[in-house]
């Protein structure tokens, strides 16, 4: 190594001395001509220095020159033995090419120097191709590395040696080119023989990574040597033509050599053609400087020619990649979870997104597109502060990824750019509170104009007649629905203030231009004057420190705010027609509000004259406050119980004038002083009587009132762990003896509050789950124990919940967590009543689920609650680690079978897509303790997913068989204690009862006692209790008071299937089964009916199973005479309106009460109890008929396979009253139909009616008129024909979808935020699929009476799967699907009228089809692709040539031609199909609408909302296509790329999908290439390049990895020679 440097320090030296230029024995550079050689004596060497560099030291030798061969030999022999003798070869190779570098550049010894490079580089590639093949790679390094130590001799300021490096450079590359992709001599040896094929022959089959030059370190240098040319085009003067100099410029010497360099990567350099190291993409992506360099004008005519190519080149990239139209709406709870995760925000996209026009990006999303959505949507805030995260994380990855690509001039300086660098909390801030702002902004302004449009503000005031809402004090227009938009705009509005997530200042500013915009006049903002932004305002005014802030501060100042709301302001409102003082008296309730802030009251209208418009008006508002202020003293409460319109805009419109005044009355009228204790159910349960606000008082106070009004309510009644809390002679507040429980009305006031201002008011409601879950995880010790006020507040929660707020956890952002807040409880909670009610709850939650989310929160033991915060995008959502719970979820065998069914239906309906490592069978495992093996019957199995069905399937479980009667009779009469259970016994002292128990005492024996209670008592009448009777009802009670509360519906069950045991169920049995039900209170009755319907017995022909199920839920007379009560009393669906309900449900509970531990008998007989009674928890909404009904939704299920019609009918009939109390209905029935919508029972005209009518209230729907015909028996009983119908309905969703306000609005519906769903668009679109497959099976009802007749019984995975593909056969002919699919690729009239985006129609369509089963619309609608393909004769025609581009020869037409006609001949022929590929709304503007594009648009929003199925039938549907052979040109090719383009970052994380649709389009590419005559080794075609450009993106950014590649091989090795190589190069890596 010493002797190499010493040898290149003489070397270096002669290169610098006046005589030293030696002549070469032939030019190797042709650099030089040649010149005589001589000698030189060197006084001094070039030494190495510390650092690594070379510098000037004394030599005390004389060192001598001899000729060019010998001293280039010199070099070689002295580096390759440095190597040889254990030197790092990397580092020997470096100091010579860093001597090389020091060489004078005007010397002829440089070329001896790069002459001795050329032959190290050959013979250590010589030395690297032999190791590879003996499998030595790892042990001696790579080329690769040792081939990147050459870009150091490139420098700006020695343009012969960049030449000579370049030139150097190029030999190397062609010279490993070579030998990779052989052409060598012929040889006997295996290693050479090989090397003759070429590695790349050698590892076509088999990919093993020979590659000596990969793509990485070909970029690199590329990137390098480029980057030096652009830090000189700055700098350096460039000449257009070279023929009018004498002599090339530096600049330009460097130019043309750097071409011959690329040339040789991209294999168009002889002898190489065609055979290419790197792909034209890669080369496009490195040589684009990024768009701020390539628009500066910096770059000279080639380079800024070279950057445009590339550019174009990623632009026709671009539009392959991306959709045609990606507005796609982010729907809440429709939309999967990878929606947000929306193509344009995706960072591997990113790189050809900055390619297109802005056009074409504007159809892409925006964070204010995602926030205006869920605004309108009412998402919950956590929901909208997680999109925004969600979007900002993306965003900044997207923008890293094109900053990592991006060229960065050296004379770039950071400090130029101006303004201060803020923290980065501080910008996140910012940008959400302009987000939320726009947002906001825009909403307000649409819900404005929408009101407008509602109203006649021209009919002036002598005109109007006032109507029956008014009375002299109080104006209210006839029709005032429309005013709940405004109200849900302000609680929202309200949130963002009072949290600080948007500054007040900034929403006054800019509600003021919306009235009047910075770039108008002044007065021409009189037309957009309104209210409704000083209503607005004065919301936000209700907010102390808005108040007490920068209103008080503009007040005492300047009072510019005030002259904005003087300006704002329009007096023709309130004189119009449709005056409304609650918004019209805005103005003046703002300065009432604010008079003790206002300076100078008597000279205020002297500095703002337009007061004098307003202040007439002002005595109203006096009058108004005199007038609550009189009734309230006089304790008269007409205008705060509200039940009138008018008395409650009169409390309302008074609310806004005074800070907390009407709130603090209407809780001094829920909680009055005066003594009026009352009783809920006994004297243990007692309650302050106060009043009853009405809802419509509730929902029109100010925003502020309903929170100041939930918050002394929530600290005062529900949040203290003593209990109600009462303020007593202005004392502390404390409890009051002789009350125990809160008044039902405070319960009701409490969930209306909640609903009309969910978003001011739900971090109380975060409060009160955490509070929850804290009880739980106390629970989780299993000896809690609370106190009697924390039990009654738990009672309460769980019932508020469970009977009122389930539309409010439904759609609630963690709903799919909240089973962590209740997991424990349900298995340790000792109170019966308390279970009970835990027990309902669960069950209606977890039969809310509706998404992957609560699949992942089985498996996140970890969960630790709800962010107490209003701003949860400040928290880091951790990164769920799946893992499976020790102990199980259920130990309630009801539970965990309804929870088995929800996930099948969560799996069935969203599938599994968007939980990557999810394990399904970890979450089912999860679900129940191993000794709870659940069986399955093939008729429930039959309606499952495949993985579920091959879940139990693999589990082996058999039914156990039912416990024999003999068996229990020798129980009874061998059993220690059991002879005192038969009534007439008389042997029954405390000993044999204490033997009885002790026996029971041991857990397996449990099961066993119902069944010898049974057996007791056959024979025995129940009806008139004796002393029998009542002795063994007190000795059971104490028995079963042992047995835990959950295991209560798994001994039922045992007790059920006892009974059937003999095969028959006579009237007797039957008799006592009613009174173990509703006489004993032994059993409820809601274990019962699941007991028989808990789907591990096939009811299909079990006829004494289906006989039972119909005396339990039918003939019972017990039920029966509880059902026709519930029928007199009425219970309303809109119970939110009813005043009566409590009394109902008190009326109810007087005549047949709750009993919970087994003492009914002994309660009504009135014998004492041992042991004594639990405490009793307060009653509000519970009762055995609201139990039942989550049991008889999982009961349905089971009732529709049993394919018995009469009996579903029956049930549905008789029983569909109790769904009025039921808090998702609609959702019930679409989910019941999604399931079971192959099911033939549900085919016959009659039971769909009755399953409509059952679980809809048609008066809170909007269903179509032919639907609600058909349902209430008014029409056929056939769908609905004409494309009419499908019309109305497609422009119903893109109505919702553009987010359009109803119009006209519907009075008859219920108040928009009571509506089960609160998503206008996600109800639009359940009311939609309900009618649908309503019709799907009236239309499936000619076949299915055969196949209802015949009672198949499938039992095999086989047979499931025949009958999933006749299924789907029969979807596929569905006339309503090919109806919608016609009018979406060409739509009506009334569509195309609407005054939405053009691409509405076709993105509600790509909703609507994920959102129904996939086999009716999805599949077929992705199958039509191949139509398109081969059927458009836009397809069928094969794009014109093109030949490869050559930058040698650009170079050298540059030099004699405009650069303009050169990137003309580069871009080729005009592309045909541009239209199909081009942006789907600039063709419809422009004229050029075309069905290819308008398919791919609506193929690409299918794909987007859809999931793995849905890919699943796209892979099949081009691997079909690729099979046919029908495919004839290289743009139908180019299409199938671009069904794919947009959803790569999805396919790639499932791997088998993936690596089969680009096996099958490189299959298509190898039929196709053949039948283009034009495509050769010079020339490809427009599609063709565009299509090889696809899949170097594919390999760039989405690479599958070489296990899948060796998979793709044998396709690739059809190809022809030119395309294989192309591809070649980027798989061998």
């Amino acid at each position: 190594m010493e002797q190499l440097a010493q040898y290149l320090v003489g070397v270096i030296e002669s290169s610098y001395q006046d005589l030293a230029h030696m002549v070469p024995c032939g030019s190797f550079l042709g650099l030089f001509d040649e010149r005589p050689t001589k000698r030189s004596r060197v006084d001094g060497i070039m030494g190495l220095n510390a650092a690594g560099g070379w510098t000037q030291r004394p030599s005390p030798g004389l060192f001598e020159f001899d000729d060019s061969e010998t001293t280039c030999r010199s070099i070689r022999e002295l580096t390759l033995s440095a190597i040889k003798n254990g030197s790092p070869a990397v580092d020997t190779l470096r100091l010579v090419v860093d001597a090389v570098r020091n060489i004078h550049d005007g010397s002829a010894v440089v070329d001896i120097g790069f002459r001795a490079l050329f032959e190290i580089y050959t013979s250590r590639l010589e030395y690297h191709c032999a190791n590879r093949f003996q499998g030595q790679a790892s042990a001696v390094g790579t080329f690769g590395e040792e081939y990147l130590i050459l870009t150091v001799l490139f420098e700006l300021h020695r343009p012969r040696t960049w030449v000579a490096a370049v030139r150097v450079m190029s030999l190397i590359t062609k010279s490993a080119i070579g030998i990779m992709y052989g052409g060598g001599k012929s040889s006997d040896s295996e290693s050479d023989s090989v090397l003759l094929r070429g590695t790349h022959a050698a590892s076509l089959s088999e990919i093993s990574g020979m590659n000596l030059l990969p793509e990485s370190v070909c970029r690199e240098a590329i990137r390098q040597v480029w980057r030096l040319l652009l830090d000189s085009a700055a700098t350096e003067a460039q000449m257009s033509s070279v023929l009018a100099s004498a002599r090339r410029t530096r600049w330009q010497i460097r130019f043309e050599a750097t071409m011959e360099l690329f040339d040789s990567f991209v294999g168009r350099s002889e002898p190489c053609v065609g055979r290419p190291l790197v792909s034209y993409y890669v080369l496009a992506r490195e040589l684009d400087p990024g768009a701020a360099v390539a628009e500066s004008g910096m770059l000279g005519a080639s380079m800024q020619t070279i950057v445009d190519l590339c550019f174009g080149r990623k632009r026709r990239l671009g539009r392959i990649l991306l959709p045609p139209d990606g507005s796609w709406p982010l729907i809440s709870h429709a939309s999967r979870a990878h929606t947000v995760k929306h193509v344009y925000d995706q960072a591997a996209y990113a790189v050809v997104r900055d390619s297109l026009t802005f056009e074409e990006t504007e159809r892409g999303p925006s964070a204010n597109k995602y926030v205006a959505d869920l605004l309108y949507q009412r998402a919950p805030t956590d929901e909208i502060f997680a999109a925004i995260r969600n979007h900002r994380i993306t965003k900044k990855k997207a923008i890293a990824a094109v900053a990592s690509g991006t060229y960065v001039p050296n004379s770039y300086n950071m400090s130029e750019k101006g303004g201060e660098i803020r923290d980065s909390a501080e910008i996140e801030r910012y940008e959400v509170a302009a987000l939320l702002l726009d947002a906001m902004a825009q909403r307000i302004e649409h819900v404005v104009r929408y009101i407008q449009r509602q109203c006649d503000f021209k009919t002036l005031l002598n005109e109007r007649r006032l109507n029956d809402n008014s009375d002299t004090s109080m104006v209210v227009p006839r029709r005032f629905k429309y005013w709940e938009y405004m109200n849900e705009v302000a609680d929202q509005l309200y949130y963002f203030v009072l949290f600080d997530a948007v500054p007040f200042k900034a929403v006054h500013d800019r509600l003021y231009s919306l009235v009047f915009p910075k770039d108008s006049d002044i007065h021409g903002g009189a037309a957009r004057k309104d209210n409704a932004y000083i209503w607005l305002l004065l919301q936000l005014y209700h907010i102390e420190k808005v108040s007490s802030g920068p209103v008080r501060e503009d007040l005492a100042g300047d009072e510019d705010m005030l002259d904005q709301l003087l300006q704002m302001y329009s007096e023709q409102q309130i004189v119009s027609r449709d005056a409304f003082y609650l918004r019209d008296l805005a103005l003046q309730a703002a300065m009432s509000h604010q008079q003790a802030n206002i300076r100078d009251n008597q000279g205020v209208k002297f500095r703002h004259p337009r007061m004098a418009v307003a202040m007439p008006f002002a005595p109203i508002v006096y009058r108004l406050q005199s007038e609550f202020g009189r009734q309230f003293k006089d304790e008269r409460f007409e205008l705060l119980q509200g039940r009138d319109v008018c008395s409650a805009m009169k409390t309302a419109t008074v609310s806004m004038l005074r800070q907390y005044v009407v709130p603090n009355a209407l809780y001094t009228f829920l909680v009055p002083a005066r003594e009026d204790i009352k009783q809920l159910q006994n004297e243990e349960t007692t309650y302050l009587e106060g009043g009853n606000v009405a809802t419509m008082l509730l929902d029109h106070i100010n925003v502020g009132g309903k929170h100041r009004l939930l918050q002394l309510v929530y600290k005062m009644m529900l949040a203290h762990e003593l209990g109600p809390q009462f303020q007593i002679d202005g004392r502390q507040p404390s409890v009051r003896p002789g009350i125990t429980c809160v008044s039902p009305h405070i319960v009701d006031t409490v969930y209306r509050l909640l609903y009309n201002a969910p978003y001011s008011n739900e971090l109380m409601m975060k409060e009160v789950l955490e509070k929850l879950r804290r009880c739980d995880k106390v629970m989780a010790t299993g000896n809690a124990r609370f106190s009697a006020a924390t039990l009654r507040w738990l009672h309460t929660v769980y019932q508020l919940m469970n009977c009122r707020l389930l539309r409010f956890f439904k759609y609630y952002a963690h709903a799919a967590h909240l089973v962590h807040h209740l997991r424990h409880s349900l298995v340790h909670v000792s109170h019966r009543q308390l279970y009970g009610s835990l027990e309902c709850f669960a069950l209606c939650l977890v039969n809310l689920q509706h998404d992957v989310e609560f699949l992942q929160a089985l498996l996140d033991p970890a969960y630790h609650g709800i962010p107490l915060t209003p701003h949860p995008s400040a928290l880091l959502r951790p990164q769920i680690r799946y893992t499976k719970p020790k102990d199980a979820w259920f130990e309630c065998a009801m539970l965990a079978r309804n929870a088995v069914s929800v996930i099948a239906r969560i799996v069935h309906m969203r599938g599994l897509g968007d939980a990557p490592g999810l394990s399904l069978e970890d979450c089912l495992d999860s679900l129940a303790p191993e000794r709870m093996a659940m069986v399955w019957a093939p008729s429930v199995l039959r309606y499952w997913p495949p993985r579920i069905r091959a879940y139990y399937a693999s589990k082996h479980a058999s039914r156990a068989a039912p416990v024999a009667a003999t068996a229990v009779r020798q129980l009874l009469a061998t059993a220690p204690g059991h002879a005192a259970l038969r009534p007439a016994a008389t042997d029954t002292g405390p000993e044999i009862e204490a033997a009885l128990i002790a026996f029971y005492a041991e857990r397996p024996r449990q099961p066993l006692f119902l069944l010898a209670v049974w057996e007791a008592l056959r024979g025995h009448s129940t009806e008139t209790p004796d002393a029998g009777l009542l002795r063994v009802a007190a000795l059971v009670r104490r028995v079963l008071l042992q047995l835990p509360p959950s295991q209560m519906s798994s001994h039922t069950t045992t007790l059920v299937d006892f009974v059937l045991g003999s095969g028959t169920v006579d009237a007797e049995a039957c008799a006592l089964l009613d009174a173990f039900m509703f006489r004993l209170h032994l059993v409820r009755h809601e274990h019962v009916v699941f007991a028989l319907t808990r789907g591990e017995h096939d009811l299909r022909g079990d006829h004494a199973r289906l006989a039972l199920a119909r005396y339990v839920l039918l003939e019972s007379p017990g039920f029966t005479e509880r059902l026709s009560e519930w029928h007199r009393l009425d219970f309303q669906g809109r119970y939110w309106a009813d005043y009566k309900q409590w009394e109902k449900q008190s009326a109810y509970l007087a005549r047949f009460p709750e009993f919970f531990e087994y003492d009914g008998l002994l309660r009504n007989a009135e014998a004492p109890l041992d042991p004594p009674p639990a405490m009793s928890l307060p009653i509000y909404y519970e009762n055995g008929m609201v139990r039942l009904l989550p049991v008889l939704e999982f009961a349905l299920g089971r009732l529709i396979e049993a394919e018995d019609r009469v009996l579903l009918r029956d049930v549905l009939d008789r029983m569909g009253i109790l769904y009025r109390l039921h808090q998702v209905p609609l959702t019930t029935l679409m989910n019941t139909l999604f399931v079971y919508f192959d099911a033939p029972p549900l085919h016959d005209a009659a039971v769909i009616r009755s399953l409509n009518l059952s679980l809809l209230d048609m008066t809170q729907q909007d269903f179509s008129p032919e639907f609600c015909s058909f349902v209430r028996g008014q029409g056929t009983d056939l769908p609905p024909e004409g494309p009419g119908y499908i019309a109305r309905m497609m422009a119903r969703i893109s109505r919702a979808v553009a987010r359009h306000l109803p119009d006209p609005l519907n009075d008859t519906l219920p108040e928009i935020h009571y509506r089960e769903i609160p998503n206008p668009i996600l109800l639009v679109l359940t009311e939609c699929v309900v009618e649908l497959l309503t019709w799907w099976c009236l239309h499936c009802a000619p076949a299915s009476s055969a196949r209802l007749a015949a009672t198949p019984r499938p039992a095999s995975e086989q047979a499931f799967r025949e009958e999933e593909r006749s299924r789907a056969a029969r979807a596929s002919e569905w006339p309503m699907a090919h109806t919608w699919f016609a009018l979406a690729m060409d739509p009506p009239s009334e569509i195309q009228d609407l005054q939405v985006p053009g691409a509405t129609h076709i993105h509600s369509t790509g909703v609507l089809a994920n959102v129904m089963p996939d086999e009716l619309m999805a599949f077929p609608f992705v199958r039509h692709l191949r139509e398109i393909v081969l059927e458009e004769p836009v397809l069928q025609t094969v794009s014109g040539p093109k030949d490869y581009f050559s930058f040698v020869a650009f170079a050298r037409e540059a030099s004699s031609a405009s650069t303009d006609r050169i990137a003309r001949h580069a871009a080729g022929t005009k592309f045909a199909a541009t239209a199909v590929f081009n942006s789907f709304e600039q063709n419809r503007i422009h004229g050029n609408a075309n069905r290819p594009n308008t398919y791919l648009t609506l193929l690409h929003s299918i794909l987007h909302y859809g999931g793995v199925a849905t890919f699943a039938a796209l892979a099949d549907t081009i691997r079909g296509l690729a099979a046919s052979g029908a495919l004839c040109s290289d743009i139908q090719l180019l299409y199938l790329c671009a069904t794919v383009g947009p959803v790569l970052y999805r396919l790639v994380e499932h791997e088998p999908l993936y690596v089969q649709v680009l096996a099958d389009l490189i299959a298509v590419m190898a039929q196709i290439c053949p039948r283009i005559s034009h495509l050769n080794d010079e020339f490809s075609t427009d599609a063709i390049e565009q299509v090889m450009d696809f899949f170097c993106f594919v390999k760039d950014q989405f690479d599958p990895g070489r296990q899948a590649w060796r998979r793709i091989a044998p396709h690739i090795a059809a190809l022809p020679a030119s395309l294989r190589y192309q591809l070649q190069c980027i798989v061998d890596q």
